[in-house]
C-alpha cells in the first residue's frame, strides 16, 4: 500500500538502513521479492560500516533470500569498510549452503579482509570444516596469510582441527 503511494523504496533510517536492508537482515523472503520487483536499490549499504543487503542475507544464512538477490544481480564481492566479503561472513557462521551458492556465481574465494584474513583462514579459525573443504575442493589459497603472518594451517593447528 505504502509502495503503491510514493512510498520512497530506497529511504533510509539516520543510520543508514534501506528497507531492503532491513527486509534481507530479517529473512522476509516475499517482502525482499516485492522490493526487487518495485527496483530497489539491491546494493545500497548501510552508511555506518558498509554492510550490504546480501552481506546481511548471508551472515544470517538467509539461502532462499541471498539466491533471489544474486539472481537479481547483486554485487558478490561488496565488502563492508573492513573488506569482508558476503563470501567471508558465510565462512564465519559455518552457513554451508550459502558457502557453496556464494562460489557457485563466482565470489572471490581468496578476497582478505582488511586484517589479511581469507575466507579459508576464518572458516579454519571458527572449526568450520565442512566449509574448509569446500573452499580448498575450490582451489581457495591454502597458504594465504593474514597480516601477521598466521597461516590456515597455523590457526587450525592452535584450534586443535
Amino acid at each position: 500500500m505504502l509502495i503503491n503511494n510514493k512510498a520512497d523504496i530506497n529511504k533510509c533510517r539516520d543510520t543508514g538502513e534501506s528497507p531492503l536492508y532491513i527486509a534481507c537482515q530479517n529473512g522476509h523472503i516475499e517482502i525482499v521479492q516485492m522490493l526487487i520487483n518495485y527496483k530497489a536499490d539491491i546494493n545500497k549499504c548501510r552508511d555506518t560500516d558498509g554492510v550490504s543487503p546480501l552481506f546481511n542475507a548471508c551472515h544470517e544464512g538467509y539461502t532462499e533470500v541471498v539466491q533471489m538477490l544474486i539472481n537479481n544481480k547483486a554485487d558478490i564481492n561488496k565488502c563492508t569498510h573492513t573488506g569482508e566479503s558476503p563470501l567471508f561472513i558465510a565462512c564465519q557462521n559455518g552457513h554451508t549452503e550459502v558457502v557453496q551458492m556464494v562460489i557457485n556465481n563466482n565470489a572471490d574465494i581468496n578476497k582478505c579482509g582488511d586484517t589479511g584474513a581469507s575466507p579459508l583462514f576464518i572458516a579454519c579459525q571458527e572449526g568450520y570444516t565442512e566449509v574448509v573443504q569446500m573452499l580448498i575442493n575450490n582451489n581457495a589459497d591454502i597458504n594465504k596469510c593474514r597480516d601477521t603472518g598466521a597461516s590456515p594451517l597455523f590457526i587450525a593447528c592452535r584450534r586443535t582441527n
